[in-house]
This record gives C-alpha cells, sequence and structure tokens, in this order.
C-alpha cells in the first residue's frame, strides 16, 4: 500500500483508508461486531494503515472496536477520530470550546487505548462556531501535550472549510468522488496555497460507485440510501455510473472511481467505507501500484461528466 503525508504535517497516512461509519453507526443496517473486527484485520493485512473513526458512530463503539481489533498493530496503525458533537438523548448538542474539545481528546484516547491520536477533526462544526477561534486553545494544548498530531475539520460546507483553513487547519475531510467533485475542485486554490491534506469521504459515493446498485432497488427501512435520493435523482446517478463503467478498461467502476479519487493531486487518502472483509481487500488494490492512477486525458474526462 502506498503512503502520502497529511498536507504539511509529519502524518503518513495510506492511499485507502478505512471508514468506519457504516460499520458502527447502523446506516446501513446492523454489522455484527465479529465481522466489524474482521474487516478491521483485513484491511491492515491489506496494508491499509489508516482508519477513520468517530465517537458518534455507535456510541463509542467505532473507537473501541476498531482499536481492539488491531490488538498489537495498534501502536502502528494511524487514527483520525472527531470532536465537537456530543449527544445527548436522542438529540447531538455541538460543543466546540477548548473546555469540551479537551476532554473530548481524552475519551477517545480512554476509548481507545493509546496516549495519541494522529488527526483530530472538528465534526460537522456550525458556522458560528468556526467564525471564532474558541476550540483553538484545546487544539492547541492537545498537539503541544503529544496527544494530537494534526488537526482539521470534517464538514459538508465548502464555506465551513475555507474558515477552517484560515484558522491553521492543516487537513480537511470532504466528500469528493466521480459523482460529485465539486467541493474539492472548487477549493484546490487555498489547498495549494495552504499545503493542506484532503481526507476524501465517499469516494464510492455510498456503495453506488461498488457496480453493484441497480435501477429500481429498494433500499431496506434501516439503510440511510432509502431517504437520501428520490426515484429521479437516484437513476440519474445510476446512469453516470454506467458511463463510467464503459469508461473502464476492465469494466470495475470501483476500481475506477477509486483510481480518479487517488489521481487527484489534494487528496491524501480515500476513506472507504467497506462493511465486509471482502470489500476492504478489493479495495485496497486501488493504493497497491502507485501512480499513475489514471491517465490524464480519462480523469479529465470523468470530471467533466455532466452532473
Amino acid at each position: 500500500m502506498q503512503t502520502r503525508y497529511l498536507g504539511r504535517t509529519e502524518v503518513r497516512v495510506s492511499e485507502i483508508a478505512l471508514g468506519t461509519w457504516g460499520l458502527a453507526s447502523g446506516a446501513y443496517g446492523s454489522v455484527p461486531e465479529a465481522r466489524f473486527e474482521d474487516t478491521v484485520r483485513a484491511a491492515w493485512e491489506a496494508g491499509v494503515t489508516t482508519f477513520d473513526l468517530a465517537p458518534l458512530w455507535g456510541h463509542g463503539a467505532s473507537e473501541r472496536i476498531t482499536a481492539k481489533a488491531l490488538g498489537k498493530s495498534l501502536k502502528d496503525a494511524v487514527l483520525v477520530t472527531r470532536v465537537g458533537q456530543v449527544e445527548s438523548g436522542d438529540r447531538l448538542l455541538a460543543q466546540f470550546d477548548a473546555i469540551a474539545v479537551g476532554a473530548a481528546i481524552d475519551l477517545s484516547l480512554e476509548r481507545v487505548g493509546r496516549d495519541w491520536i494522529d488527526v483530530v477533526l472538528l465534526h460537522n462544526p456550525p458556522e458560528a462556531a468556526m467564525a471564532t477561534d474558541r476550540f483553538s486553545r484545546g487544539i492547541g494544548a492537545a498537539m503541544a501535550s503529544g496527544k494530537v498530531r494534526a488537526w482539521g475539520v470534517s464538514t459538508t460546507s465548502v464555506n465551513s472549510a475555507r474558515v477552517a483553513i484560515k484558522l491553521g487547519a492543516q487537513a480537511v475531510c470532504l466528500s469528493f468522488n466521480a459523482l460529485a467533485p465539486d467541493d474539492v475542485e472548487e477549493l484546490m486554490p487555498m489547498l495549494k496555497e495552504n499545503a493542506v491534506g484532503v481526507l476524501a469521504r465517499s469516494p464510492l459515493a455510498y456503495g453506488l460507485l461498488g457496480g453493484r446498485v441497480k435501477p429500481g432497488v429498494r433500499f431496506g427501512d434501516d439503510d440511510h440510501r432509502r431517504d437520501r435520493w428520490n426515484d429521479a435523482s437516484l437513476t440519474a446517478r445510476l446512469e453516470r455510473v454506467e458511463t463510467l463503467r464503459g469508461m473502464s478498461k476492465e469494466s470495475d467502476v470501483a476500481d475506477l472511481a477509486l483510481r480518479f479519487v487517488l489521481a487527484n493531486p489534494f487528496v491524501t487518502t480515500a476513506l472507504v467505507g467497506a462493511r465486509t472483509p471482502d470489500q476492504i481487500r478489493l479495495a485496497a488494490r486501488a493504493g497497491k501500484d502507485g501512480a499513475p492512477y489514471l491517465e490524464n486525458l480519462l480523469a479529465k474526462q470523468i470530471a467533466t461528466l455532466p452532473r
């Protein structure tokens, strides 16, 4: 597995990372803990060294089970986790002040059983939180003490990413895939100027770019995709997936989609939300051979597909 430095930091991540939202949160239906652990171990064996976590995913299970499954390899793994969103009954509370951020980091350290976290991300911070630097003392103290090696923001808002970068963020976690490359493309000048690394979320577009979702599919009641798109929107996306399949020499649309993400010069790693050992093994192939990931012309063709 190839590795890259995360922007201007000294954190080196594998080009394919295992995202644990789908494993821990139940967003696609529940995943037995044994399969969760098997998937983590399969990722490590395939060369994946980087694991994307969050306390919210499974009430801490994302961090706890990943650390348990890694076992003796935990000390060598790169862990990315989040702070700022706290569960309170059936609601989420945004807590981005310095004290809350420091306390959240300490709780994550307890759950993973390690003295440091490699990357801490502010988890979907509201615009008001990003308009100030109230969180910075907490992040700064954690970095000064060695508890955190780098910090950034995980957001769905390009504007929040811009504000975070201006405040010194070393990484941004944004959705980026062959069906939705706009956010990262819009930020490219700022990413370049500030040497900020990109953690590419949803590189397979919630499984659509896996190539196995067919028109007319009906997602289960416990699958978040049931309410994510209407029929027309889903059909349009699946038509673009078929266009991509036709552009792949081997008809492996998932490999093509991941190579498109890795070919972007600002992307550091693709956070693949695999939910089985086989899924992460297949995804890991995209990071095995190194550059060139795609021919320049093909990458440009994909980036300019109608959306």
